[in-house]
């Protein structure tokens, strides 16, 4: 018995005219960066906490919590943080001389 309905996948891909490829992460940050407090540049910025350095990878607004997503930098592990203490680290960081 057939429905006389049928379905067919669409799957849409976009280039750039500057040929680069195209990062949703950066992307997405550079969209919901100023409403955390954040500057779109801060996307890839690296910051330390004390012994440990960390780079920021990404903003996920499922996590209202700890939005900002981070990686640490000699291992690549992934971390998540406040909007707040990555602003604070980043002034911190860009106060020392």
């Amino acid at each position: 018995m057939t429905s006389g309905l049928s379905f067919e996948p669409v799957f849409r891909v976009s280039v750039r005219a500057s040929g680069k490829a195209f990062d949703l992460e950066r992307e997405r940050f550079e969209f919901l960066a100023e409403q955390y407090g954040l500057s779109a540049a801060d996307f890839g910025r690296e910051f330390s906490t004390g012994r440990e350095k960390f780079r920021i990878v990404g903003i996920d607004p499922r996590r209202p919590r700890y939005p900002v997503s981070v990686e640490r930098i000699p291992d690549r592990k992934g971390f998540k943080f406040t909007a707040e203490n990555v602003a604070l680290l980043l002034q911190a960081q860009a106060v020392k001389p």
